[in-house]
């Protein structure tokens, strides 16, 4: 009986919190029913056979019911069913799931459906974006810019034109994060004008609108480049990334700022490795990526470490945090070093010491959880922090590799989500609202040390070095030599 009570309070305050939260609740529940029936039915050899004769089933049948659907949503929001109009596009939208999952399981993939299913998707959002910045029944104090939506449809319908003459018609990561990113605007937009959401406003709108902008560029740039050009363009995003952050730490002290440049760093350091991997690279692109990340993950770090620490100038004097800095700085040079140059063989998918990636995320984020404290001890654990941390990236210490150990495991959709996720929580943090940013520090510190203790590999279970395929640091740079040589 009491449990009941518990539950029955639990749900009513959480509905009467805000009235969409049911409505909420049911889009999940679709969402979830969705992928279990997905994936279940189309692995069973009798429901899949049955997929395939039944031509409504197949995924461009599916795309191509999708394509006026979009503006059928905005028809019921226009007149005033929000709720029925977010139904039916969150229905239609999960659909694009569904079809993917039956191509690929039932083996119904087809040169048309790769350029069919990303045109469905464009005609779903392009009407709501539009009438989210023009319509008439939209909150004013939540309108999109109508340039900005202007500005996304027009790069997007160049990435879309581009697959008339490119062979990869195909979407890439970069399209289906900006597919995703898309919905949860629109959705948070939707709900915002049932009632106001308190962690949304015009600013973190604008952010997110320019994170389509920026994504949908980036998917339709890779689109068109030649393929060994890939890993380069995103480590130089990832040199951009490093060469903004020093600026605006060292003459605005935006210290957050500049930490949430380095975290999206490591998204492009994350995908340069991967693309270089499968496409290859250009003649220096190693070296390129090393001096990408001595920039991010080494400079723009330190930046960070000395103007944080010489905020406790009680306990650390300025001379001392700059000393400190030096240490981190040439412990990761060090690391950069040793993986060209490794004094043992490697082994695929193990780290020789803990990666300057891991290591820029855990000393930034305890110098800026450090700062939120003004007693001394709060300094002393600070660089406590920075010493050990470099210490970890040149020992020897055998740490798992995320993008090749840890990476490939996840399924699909926890790929999308981990990619579509920090790009809105780093959205919500640029904005400061309700106190994000410290949330996010702590979130970084909470990742930083959960890698640093728990991605310790086992030495029973770290497999022979492969000497005809190793993979020794952060990226593979040695593939990425190889390849180019053969092309050239």
């Amino acid at each position: 009986m009491l449990p009941t009570i518990l539950s029955e309070n639990f749900f009513g305050s959480l509905t009467a919190m805000h009235p969409s939260f049911l409505l909420f609740i049911i889009i999940m529940l679709m969402l979830l029913c969705e992928r279990v029936l997905a994936i279940r039915l189309t692995l069973h050899p009798r429901s899949r056979a049955f997929i395939q004769r039944c031509i409504l089933l197949h995924p461009n049948t599916i795309s191509l019911m999708r394509i006026p659907m979009g503006l059928v949503s905005t028809i019921l929001v226009h007149f005033g069913y929000w709720q029925i109009g977010m139904l039916w596009f969150a229905f239609w939208m999960i659909t694009d799931l569904t079809d993917g999952t039956i191509a690929r399981n039932c083996q119904l993939e087809t040169e048309t459906g790769k350029w069919l299913d990303p045109l469905s998707d464009k005609c779903m959002y392009f009407p709501c974006l539009l009438y989210f910045s023009i319509g008439p029944n939209i909150n004013p104090d939540l309108r999109l810019e109508l340039w900005s939506v202007l500005l996304f449809i027009t790069i997007d319908s160049l990435g879309q034109a581009s697959r008339l003459f490119s062979q990869k018609k195909a979407a890439n990561y970069f399209g289906k994060g900006k597919t995703a990113l898309v919905t949860i605007l629109l959705s948070s937009l939707a709900f915002y004008n049932m009632q106001p959401l308190p962690f949304l406003n015009s600013s973190t709108v604008n952010y997110i609108m320019a994170s389509c902008n920026l994504l949908a560029f980036l998917s339709f740039y890779l689109k068109v480049i030649p393929d060994q050009w890939y890993a380069n363009t995103l480590t130089f995003a990832n040199f951009a990334c490093g060469l903004s952050a020093i600026v605006i730490v060292c003459k605005y002290n935006w210290f957050t700022s500049a930490f949430v440049l380095i975290f999206i760093g490591q998204f492009f350091d994350l995908f340069d490795g991967r693309l270089a991997r499968k496409f290859g690279s250009t003649k220096y692109g190693a070296i390129f990526d090393d001096i990408a990340d001595a920039t991010s993950f080494g400079f723009a770090a330190a930046c960070i470490i000395y103007k944080g620490l010489a905020f406790h100038e009680k306990v650390i004097a300025p001379w001392l945090a700059m000393l400190l800095a030096l240490f981190y700085v040439v412990c990761l040079l060090y690391r950069l070093y040793r993986f060209l140059y490794p004094s043992k063989p490697q082994t695929k998918g193990v780290f020789q010491g803990m990666p300057s990636p891991a290591g820029a995320l855990l000393v930034c984020s305890a110098v800026l959880a450090g700062m939120r404290f003004d007693h001394p001890i709060s300094g002393i654990i600070t660089a406590t922090v920075v010493v050990v941390s470099s210490c970890l990236m040149v020992s020897n210490i055998p740490y798992l590799h995320f993008g090749q150990s840890l990476w490939p495991s996840l399924p699909r959709s926890v790929k999308l989500l981990l990619l579509v996720v920090p790009v809105v929580f780093v959205n919500i943090v640029l904005v400061k609202k309700h106190d994000w940013e410290t949330t996010f520090i702590w979130l970084c510190l909470a990742l930083g040390l959960t890698y640093a203790i728990f991605a310790v590999q086992g030495k029973n279970k770290i497999p022979q070095p492969q000497n005809d395929d190793r993979l020794p640091g952060d990226k593979d740079k040695k593939i990425r030599n190889n390849k180019c040589q053969e092309s050239t």
